[in-house]
């Protein structure tokens, strides 16, 4: 109970935070908007897996730009400018203040969603409640272990700004990796990068929800354990006083 009391009192912070960056708000459905509009006229849906095909890149955009700036860039901000390290004495917890900023942002993600899947709908005119609630299981289920994938920047010894820069690159390149096929000829490690690709786990975990499947739920555990592991080692050893300064 102690634990839980000391979430919510840091969730009143991210959430005051998270609601003053309304730039970063704005832009994660703006892309995905321009975006669909840009392609409105080469689409064409008549089931539901058209729709899925058309939207789940930039839902999956969503879930993943949200987690990497919202989770991962805020906590990196947090700590630089020494509020981490001043909460964590504080309160004595380290997993309070991340828990808080995972549960804020994952209740942003939902909105940000419900608003691209539901504009979607009415863009394209095709209603599914059915789809509607696999979507928002699909954010639940794979929001925060995407969140926790991303903690292994928290190791990184180098200013914020290159961070930034990494994150940036890091939401576009898997972006375009997402389309990219392991049938074809590629390098290893790309198939390795495809194969972790938070976009790829993102619609592993619709797919599972629409059409179980025993190999594909096996891919999505053990996706969930890579996970789970990089975010556990990531935010447990990440260098409170890392102000960002290091080259």
């Amino acid at each position: 109970m102690h634990f839980i009391l000391k979430v919510k009192a840091f969730i009143r912070f991210y959430a005051e935070l998270a609601f003053d960056n309304k730039i970063s708000l704005i832009f994660t459905l703006l892309f995905p908007a321009v975006y669909q509009l840009l392609n409105s006229n080469q689409i064409t849906i008549t089931n539901e897996n058209d729709f899925i095909q058309a939207c789940i890149s930039m839902s999956a955009y969503i879930i993943v730009s949200t987690a990497l700036n919202g989770v991962t860039m805020s906590i990196i901000s947090t700590r630089n400018s020494g509020y981490i390290k001043a909460y964590y004495y504080a309160s004595g917890s380290r997993w309070a203040i991340y828990l808080a900023n995972l549960c804020v942002q994952l209740i942003i993600v939902l909105l940000e969603n419900l608003v691209f899947i539901i504009s979607f709908m009415i863009l394209y005119k095709f209603f599914s409640i059915h789809l509607l609630i696999n979507f928002v299981l699909m954010t639940v289920i794979s929001f925060p272990f995407v969140a926790l994938g991303f903690n292994i920047l928290f190791l990184l010894k180098t200013r914020a700004s290159n961070i930034s820069i990494l994150a940036t690159a890091l939401i576009i390149g898997f972006l375009a990796l997402f389309s990219v096929s392991t049938d074809i000829a590629i390098p290893n490690f790309l198939k390795v990068l495809i194969g972790i690709n938070p976009y790829v786990f993102v619609n592993f975990i619709l797919r599972e929800l629409l059409q179980p499947n025993f190999i594909l739920g096996l891919n999505v555990i053990l996706i969930c354990i890579i996970f789970g592991l990089l975010g556990f080692v990531g935010y447990q050893f990440m260098d409170l006083q890392n102000r960002g300064i290091k080259h």
